[in-house]
């Protein structure tokens, strides 16, 4: 019997103890996820890999505080609910709050929807079977696109061709969103390549009464369009935003799918990261300048390819909202790539909307799923 008592006593002390290390391992990855939100890349980009982990730090760290409790370790439990406390912006910013401290608002909705359409897969990049099928997959895009109902619709990675006729998108478009009316647009071409463009674009069932953009001096595909759209008697600017990439190719996605990555593998990808969490950090503060300047109610859309436990979002939310937050306990992802579950395309707003809901969709039409943010104004 002694035995037998004395045993059960030490299985215990051992799965505290396991308890506990997972807690602190947690700790530091908690930690460092917060370092890398106050710390910009440009300063050092280090710091940044660490929101990665959050996810999967967050979770252990609960773990830990409470086995801290139950074991009478007060000192572990402080650490821990202490880091809690101050991260907590992290976990909502994860996996929602069920709308917490969002006003109150009344009348009429504005549904806007935003999605990196990945160029309509015009070079066949899920399979289409030449013209036909990249026409398929386009014409799929667009009916998604018309099924959301949006009133205003931001596109990443937006793609035209100089012939119309032979890959059409604007007539599409124009029919997807006004679904019968008339339909406003303001495209922002990035870079041209024969009888090829590449950019963004911003549709609207509402008029259009101011175009503006901001370049980011860049090869890519990566620039901002702003534009006014009168709505219900008010002004409304929207910026519609791609930020820098990783830009990785397929040798890069490869080794990441065979497991680690060999030392001249590691040190390509690492430089790709690095210049894309740099980069981001002079183009996110471009926007944020211009958000905090304009004289209308803000909504910034776009493809961040950042983390919601990022510096990139984190600077966002100092100022914006994030529709995301309508959501609890669901991480929503939108990268539909080799790792599940990342957010990376986002709808933030000012301080004078309310989010009603905020949803995902358009499964395997690009390698980015949309998000669609029903908002309503908070009238004074």
């Amino acid at each position: 019997m002694g035995k037998g008592s004395a045993g059960g006593k030490k299985r215990k002390r051992k799965g505290g103890g396991l308890g506990l290390l997972l807690g602190w391992l947690g700790w530091l990855a908690v930690l460092a996820a917060q370092v890398a939100t106050l710390v910009p890349p440009d300063v050092t980009p280090l710091p940044a890999l660490a929101g990665l982990a959050f996810p999967i730090g967050a979770p252990l760290l609960v773990l830990g505080g409470l086995t801290a409790l139950r074991k009478r370790r007060w000192r572990a439990a402080l650490a821990m609910w202490v880091l809690m406390g101050w991260t907590a912006p992290l976990y909502k910013a994860t996996w929602g709050c069920a709308g917490c401290g969002m006003p109150e608002a009344d009348g009429p909705a504005l549904n806007v929807v935003s999605w990196n359409v990945r160029l309509f897969d015009y070079y066949g990049w899920l399979g289409g079977d030449g013209a036909k099928g990249r026409n398929g997959v386009r014409r799929d895009i667009i009916s998604a696109i018309a099924a959301t109902e949006a009133d205003v619709l931001c596109m990443q990675e937006y793609f035209e061709l100089t012939d119309k006729a032979a890959f059409p998108v604007v007539q599409p478009l124009n029919a997807a969103v006004g679904n019968g009316a008339p339909a406003f647009s303001h495209v922002v071409i990035a870079r041209s390549k024969q009888d090829r463009k590449f950019g963004v674009a911003t549709w609207s069932r509402w008029p259009i009464v101011g175009r503006s953009s901001i370049e980011f001096g860049t090869r890519n595909n990566n620039v901002c369009a702003i534009t006014d759209v009168a709505w219900e008697g008010d002004t409304v600017r929207i910026f519609n935003a791609h930020f820098s990439s990783l830009r990785f190719e397929q040798e890069d996605y490869d080794a990441l799918e065979e497991g680690v990555p060999d030392a001249e593998g590691r040190e390509r990808i690492w430089g790709r990261m690095r210049a894309a969490y740099v980069a981001r950090v002079k183009q996110v503060n471009q926007v944020m300048e211009a958000v905090e300047a304009s004289p209308h109610p803000v909504l910034l859309c776009g493809d961040f390819n950042d983390t919601p436990t990022g510096w990139t979002l984190a600077r966002c939310r100092s100022v914006l909202r994030d529709s995301h937050d309508a959501r609890f306990l669901t991480m929503d992802g939108t990268w539909q790539g080799a790792l599940p579950g990342v957010r990376i395309d986002h709808v933030l707003v000012g301080n004078t909307w309310s989010v009603l809901s905020h949803e995902t969709g358009g499964e395997g039409l690009s390698d980015h799923r949309y998000v669609r943010a029903a908002l309503q104004a908070v009238r004074p």
